[in-house]
């Protein structure tokens, strides 16, 4: 029983310090208009101040016609529930269109900003490539005419080339028939050495021939000399 009267107690307490914690929402002061701000839920009640319209308001609770609200300014009191509306007034639309508005502002003067850097850089670079797609240009066109003499300098060697082939082809057969003259040289020169060793033998037999025949020349002149030389002198003998 203790425990039911402390939890009762309690929960008073809170009840008595939010009065009306579920149907806390926030409402405006309607257009047009100065409401009266109170101490109770009435006209009897003193008035604490004046609110103007488009004020915020929090409403805590509510009770005969009034909500009792709470101010920005965190001010409590009452006001008369039909100068309330929870609908977002058209001054706060504006402002809040006014708001983005600028943010938006803002926001397209920084793309602009950005797009104008952005141009600027486009345009360097396209400068940049530009320059260097010359470049490129210029240096293909001299790779071109550099691969066209080294096809016009390949065409003049491959002609040399075939030429060179041709007359190795010569020098072949020259080589050959150099060969061919080589070996009859030497088969020609045995012939020429054996020739000349029989003219040496030949020579050498005509010259013994005709030592001989001189020999028997003078042998026969000699006997013939001495036979007449003595029939002189067997003549001259008779004579005397």
């Amino acid at each position: 029983m203790r425990k039911m009267l402390t939890r009762f107690f309690v929960f008073m307490v809170i009840f008595s310090v939010f009065p009306a914690a579920g149907y806390s929402k926030t409402g405006y002061v309607s257009d047009s208009l100065l409401l009266t701000f109170r101490q109770g839920p009435g006209n009897s009640y003193s008035v604490l101040k004046t609110l103007k319209s488009n004020t915020p308001v929090k409403v805590i609770e509510e009770k005969d016609g009034y909500y009792k609200v709470e101010l920005s300014s965190k001010e409590m009191g009452w006001v008369d529930k039909k100068f309330i509306t929870f609908e977002l007034p058209s001054f706060y639309i504006a402002k809040d269109l006014e708001a983005k508005n600028k943010v938006l502002e803002s926001r397209i003067e920084s793309l602009e900003s950005s797009n104008t850097e952005l141009t600027d850089r486009l345009s360097s670079v396209k400068d940049e490539y530009t320059q260097k797609i010359n470049e490129l240009n210029a240096a293909l066109e001299e790779v071109k005419a550099h691969n066209t003499q080294l096809l016009e300098s390949s065409e003049i060697h491959l002609k040399k080339y075939d030429m060179l082939v041709d007359q190795s082809k010569d020098i072949l057969r020259i080589i050959q028939e150099n060969k061919d003259y080589q070996k009859e040289n030497q088969i020609l020169a045995k012939d020429l050495e054996v020739l000349q060793n029989k003219n040496k033998s030949s020579f050498r037999s005509g010259m013994i021939k005709w030592f001989v025949a001189g020999v028997v020349v003078l042998l026969a002149g000699w006997i013939l000399g001495s036979g007449v030389s003595s029939k002189r002198h067997g003549s001259g003998s008779l004579l005397y």
